[in-house]
């Protein structure tokens, strides 16, 4: 039996040999990206090759993710070599012929459909599989999830600029300090220095000046009162 190999081709027009590295363009889904094996100097063709029959690649839905784990004999990453050295083409999908085997013809485009239509069919499934397993909520409760899920993310937000604006304070604290010292080199050594002790209390506010002064005051109190008594008597 004739072993397949994936992400083999030719050009519809000209029949050269390609390998397809990206399947679809993501902003230009008309287009492929490949390789023309046939135009590589001999030892990036060697080692192409043979990445591209090792397991990595084979086992890989699209190239280019196996491709991400090789290196060509000079020590480079085969993908962003071939990138770098203008290697990847660009061409119209519908120009691109799959070859699995010799005998075995695919175009792009046919590989493509089937794609997506297995894709919106597991799209489908996943969305009636939710539909059934759980119960359609009310309105309240729908708007007061919405609600609650995009304060919760107001939340993270806002926590997030509060960090990256302490981080950004933290630096600008320490640039300036830096400043300071290289102006007034002494700065360093007073900021080494320990802490000196506070002067304590202000005065009138220890315990026992306070004490005094709660005594004095009854006193005056009680003086007041007597002067009171003494003036309702004689009247």
């Amino acid at each position: 039996m004739t072993q397949m190999t994936k992400h083999i081709g030719r050009h519809k027009g000209t029949g050269q040999r390609l390998a397809v590295v990206f399947m679809q363009i993501p902003e230009d889904p008309t287009h492929a990206l490949v390789v023309y094996s046939d135009m590589l100097p001999d030892k990036y063709h060697d080692d192409f090759m043979s990445a591209i029959e090792s397991q990595e690649c084979q086992t890989s839905n699209v190239l280019y993710e196996g491709l991400q784990r090789k290196v060509f004999w000079h020590g480079g990453n085969m993908l962003e070599s071939l990138h770098k050295d203008g290697l990847l083409k660009k061409v119209p999908t519908e120009a691109v012929i799959l070859q699995p085997t010799p005998q075995q013809q695919v175009p792009l485009d046919d590989v493509l459909s089937e794609m997506k239509t297995i894709e919106t069919t597991k799209q489908a499934e996943v969305v009636d599989g939710n539909a059934m397993q759980q119960p359609n909520p009310m309105p309240g409760d729908r708007i007061d999830e919405q609600v609650n899920q995009s304060l919760g993310e107001d939340n993270k937000a806002i926590a997030q600029n509060l960090l990256m604006q302490a981080a950004l304070l933290e630096q600008e604290a320490e640039k300036k300090r830096a400043d300071a010292i290289k102006y007034d080199p002494t700065l360093a050594e007073k900021g080494n220095e320990p802490a000196k002790r506070g002067r304590g209390r202000p005065k009138g506010t220890t315990k026992e000046a306070m004490a005094e002064r709660a005594e004095a005051a009854d006193s005056n109190l009680e003086q007041a009162v007597a002067s009171l008594d003494t003036t309702s008597a004689d009247v």
